[in-house]
């Protein structure tokens, strides 16, 4: 593989190692650090480079600032097959890991598990969590809301966050099958990436504060981005929303903290997770399971594209190259992540 002079490439576990090294500098536990680092790596490893370490930094400064807690434990209680975390304003993705993993321990008690979490804060791709349960044997669903940075389908203002949603069902033999999506056209993440490489965005992605479609991404950033497929992407955000705040009680919409923009509060995100156990199904259908996908895999492609990829694949693909050509980080991260070791004291590896 040639060198991309955009980036430099580390083992994902040096970077793992990194990440930890500088949560914990920052002040959080080493549970918390670890769960976050590894959420982060995965992304990047993953490709989703939207949500992957470029949000480290973000994340320190909400620790500094005081607006997330970085020694609170989540509390999970039960009832039935039903359990509620409380994150107490810890790091997300260690909120979300608690979620996740309480619904599967539900559903290996009761057949099917749900949780429902409040008082977390960005918790990165939800397919992360989803992924790690399906590769465990369990059907599983993770959900999250999120600020609101997206119109609704008719109106003109910010109103909802791009609130995604990721499925996984496991396979016999291979990586679960995941499909991540956000409400939005695209993952907000996406055009702060754009933003931050000074490159165009598409349009459909964003209007400007005037509700005009935009193809700058800074315009989008301070405007608001739009739902995919009009009613179809509004509709699943807004039911997210009520499961993840309204219902979850935490909060919901314009009540949700901006990790951008407030710093007078928390973030209080919400998220929601549904998981079953289908080890006893996997091993009854398994080998149709893998017929039907081989099928799919194999259907005749449209001008343009090579093969008809199954949701997931496209990231699985980029994970094996990272696997073993080093996990790609643009410079302009790894430059900000550098700075930011050396604030903390934190020594940056050698890419």
């Amino acid at each position: 593989m040639s060198a991309d002079p955009t980036s430099v490439r580390l083992p994902a576990p040096d970077l793992v190692a990194y990440a930890v090294a500088i949560l914990r500098a920052a002040g959080l536990a080493e549970r918390a650090a670890r769960l976050v680092a590894e959420n982060l790596v995965d992304a990047d490893r993953h490709g989703v480079a939207s949500h992957g370490l470029i949000r480290l930094p973000i994340y320190v400064r909400r620790v500094r600032e005081g607006m997330v807690d970085p020694l609170a434990d989540p509390v999970v209680r039960t009832e039935g097959a039903r359990a509620t975390v409380d994150g107490r304003n810890a790091m997300g993705a260690y909120v979300a890991t608690a979620g996740m993993d309480a619904a599967c321990a539900l559903a290996d008690e009761y057949g099917i598990g749900s949780a429902t979490a409040h008082h977390s804060n960005h918790c990165g791709t939800m397919a992360f969590y989803a992924r790690r349960a399906a590769r465990d044997g369990y059907l599983a669903v993770a959900m999250s809301n999120a600020p609101v940075t997206m119109t609704y389908h008719g109106g003109r203002t910010r109103a909802v966050g791009t609130n995604p949603v990721a499925i996984a069902v496991p396979r016999p033999g291979g990586e679960p099958v995941v499909l991540d999506i956000a409400s939005s056209a695209v993952a907000r993440g996406k055009i702060i990436l754009a933003d931050s490489r000074n490159e165009p965005i598409p349009l459909g992605w964003g209007v400007d504060t005037e509700g005009r479609p935009t193809t700058v991404a800074a315009e989008a950033l301070d405007g608001a981005v739009l739902p995919f497929a009009g009613p179809k992407g509004s509709g699943l955000a807004l039911v997210i929303d009520l499961l993840c705040g309204v219902l979850a009680g935490g909060a919901s919409g314009p009540d949700i903290g901006d990790m951008y923009l407030h710093w007078d509060r928390p973030q209080n995100v919400g998220h929601a997770f549904f998981a079953s156990r289908f080890t006893d199904r996997i091993d009854r259908h398994g080998q149709a399971l893998e017929q039907f996908l081989g099928w799919v895999g194999e259907l005749p492609t449209a001008e343009g594209f090579d093969a008809v990829s199954l949701p997931g694949q496209p990231e699985e693909r980029a994970a094996r190259l990272a696997d073993r050509h080093g996990v790609p980080i643009s410079t302009s991260t790894w430059s900000s992540l550098a700075a930011l070791a050396a604030d903390l004291g934190v020594a940056t590896p050698a890419p």
